[in-house]
């Protein structure tokens, strides 16, 4: 039977008690303190990370002291913020730049100080950035997917196919070494895979520590082919050092 809301709520103010009490615990852990499911556990946490109330990291999480109460400066969303803002200082003026449907990647414009540029992306949430009038934006063109706000289809593929850029900053929803890197969404698989064929000069990927190390459903292409992974202190240690044998350059931003 469904547990009631308010058994969830004092389930996960339970939760969020005893990771101030230990600073840290695995889900295992909880779900023995608690004496509960591991997978009703794992959907308290992902409930308390998207309110910010915890950060997850590869095998265990921890309370979230800082910015509890204001999203867009705290938990996954400062950081891919300062992920974005950290892939932002590989764009020189006068770049062509991919950029795909990630939150992450589109920050980088959001973010960048280089003028004259040329941005051509399959995000319609591009629109609504402040934009720079001495650079020029193109828009793919192709089905507008919502609530994502991403054009996809032959128009967007055809689109990219036909251009060249000097640098990629592509999004993910999952990075291994092994699989390479995946997303959850067919028809955006095809697209960035072109969008890294078609760059020139840096591919970079973006992805916050939640990505390092999980499998989605579709495979964009080898972690190999990227020059830098720009992720967040919180990703495996274990993991980071594997990838860096890759020869990838390798980028960590903190101040959570």
């Amino acid at each position: 039977m469904r547990s009631s809301v308010k058994t969830i709520n004092l389930r996960m103010n339970k939760i969020l008690d005893l990771l101030q009490e230990h600073g840290q615990l695995t889900t295992d852990e909880l779900a023995e303190l608690l004496t509960t499911s591991i997978s009703t556990v794992r959907r308290d946490l992902i409930t308390l990370e998207e309110k910010n109330e915890i950060i997850r990291k590869h095998g265990f999480c921890l309370y979230n002291f800082k910015n509890r109460d204001n999203f867009d400066e705290s938990g996954p969303e400062r950081l891919k913020a300062m992920i974005g803002a950290k892939a932002a200082e590989l764009i020189s003026n006068n770049d062509s730049v991919f950029i795909n449907t990630s939150s992450t990647s589109l920050n980088s414009i959001k973010y960048t100080k280089a003028t004259n540029l040329t941005i051509i992306s399959n995000n319609l949430k591009l629109a609504s950035l402040k934009l720079d009038p001495q650079s020029s934006y193109i828009l793919t063109g192709g089905e507008l997917r919502v609530p994502k706000e991403s054009l996809v289809g032959d128009i967007a593929f055809n689109t990219i196919n036909d251009m060249n850029a000097d640098i990629c900053i592509i999004g993910c929803s999952g990075v291994d070494i092994q699989h390479g890197v995946t997303t959850k969404i067919l028809n955006e698989a095809k697209i960035n895979k072109a969008m890294i064929e078609k760059t020139t000069k840096i591919k970079v990927l973006v992805a916050d520590h939640r990505k390092i190390g999980l499998i989605s459903n579709f495979k964009i292409s080898d972690l190999t082919v990227f020059d830098y992974l720009i992720t967040d202190e919180y990703a495996s240690s274990t993991i980071i050092k594997e990838y860096s044998k890759l020869g990838l350059k390798i980028i960590q931003v903190s101040g959570i």
